[in-house]
């Protein structure tokens, strides 16, 4: 386990983009992202019309306590013709410390991004946590006391709750390695009326 080396706010550079915590300054980008109907067509909630909505779905962001060790902004690196350099375009990360969640500005859809999101935080949050296989034989050992498990970053897998329209999140998903657990009808009521789901599971790689 190397999270006892890991910075509790950790930022990700990939070759276009920057994963780093969120900020109280993303406001503006944010509201962005979140008052677009397409953007938000399969999010929990409906699109953002005032922009303290926006801000207070941002500050839990920033005070949660996964914020930067699990849950990150996805930043552009350099400017290009959608946006200047520093733009927030979008989230991705496990916003409970388990659950994935993710959304990127329609301006970069189809073109690389979240995949290239995916692969800088996913080996991240693995080399960042422990398995409970691993936690407990320390624990069996005298090594760590059961209070500290928590503490010890203990993930063994990764869970999406996605509805079955969202065919580009499932299929992400899945070319990431996630595979199919179940499914449910009518779990959530949003924008949209009731919802189904389909639930996703990416096990650790050392527990397959």
């Amino acid at each position: 386990m190397s999270s006892s080396t890991a910075s509790r706010h950790s930022t990700l550079p990939t070759p276009r983009l920057t994963l780093r915590p969120a900020r109280g300054s993303d406001v503006d980008d944010f509201f962005e992202l979140f008052s677009d109907p397409e953007v938000m067509r399969y999010w929990s909630t409906a699109p953002h019309t005032e922009m303290s909505q926006t801000q207070v779905y941002l500050d839990g962001m920033v005070s949660a306590r996964w914020n930067g060790s699990r849950d990150f902004v996805i930043e552009l690196k350099q400017a290009d013709q959608q946006g200047e350099k520093g733009k927030v375009i979008g989230k991705a990360g496990l916003w409970d410390g388990r659950e994935i969640g993710f959304l990127l500005s329609r301006s970069y859809w189809q073109k690389g991004f979240m995949s290239e999101a995916f692969a800088a935080f996913l080996p991240y949050i693995w080399n960042t946590t422990s398995s409970k296989a691993s936690v407990g034989s320390f624990t069996a050992n005298g090594s760590i006391e059961e209070k500290d498990v928590e503490a010890a970053m203990v993930l063994d897998d990764i869970f999406a709750d996605v509805d079955p329209r969202n065919e580009a999140s499932i299929g992400i998903l899945k070319k990431f390695g996630f595979v199919e657990t179940g499914r449910k009808a009518r779990t959530f009521a949003t924008h949209l009326g009731w919802c189904d789901s389909i639930y996703l599971s990416l096990k650790r790689p050392e527990c397959n």
